[in-house]
């Protein structure tokens, strides 16, 4: 899932080195760790319950030309709660449980194949 989404997004050129978690899976600590372990990545939590709102804040700040940019307003706008690093005793488990993830996919891919004669 996830991991897979950022491999593609990094094939495609952008340049991701963490991830900004919020909601209510952000509240879940094992969930955060996995997706640091997963990704490689440290996640950060924002401190801002009201995440959503703070993200509108940010892109009118940005709109109305008080920010140069994203980055810029978040920098300034948005706390942060927490960072959560990946824990390098767990890569090589998610490393192989990836390997199985992209094999289903393959495999996926030929039954809706078949799926589709009928």
């Amino acid at each position: 899932g996830t991991r897979h989404i950022l491999e593609a997004m990094l094939t495609a050129g952008h340049q991701i080195d963490t991830l900004f978690m919020c909601g209510g899976l952000s509240k879940n600590l094992l969930f955060v760790q996995m997706h640091a372990d997963i990704t490689g990545m440290p996640v950060v939590l924002a401190k801002e319950e009201e995440s959503v709102l703070m993200g509108a804040a940010i892109l009118g700040g940005c709109a109305s030309g008080d920010f140069n940019s994203i980055q810029e307003a978040m920098e300034k706008m948005a706390k942060i709660a927490d960072v959560i690093h990946p824990d390098p005793t767990q890569k090589r488990f998610y490393d192989n449980k990836y390997k199985v993830f992209l094999k289903l996919i393959e495999h996926q891919k030929k039954y809706r194949t078949i799926m589709q004669d009928i």
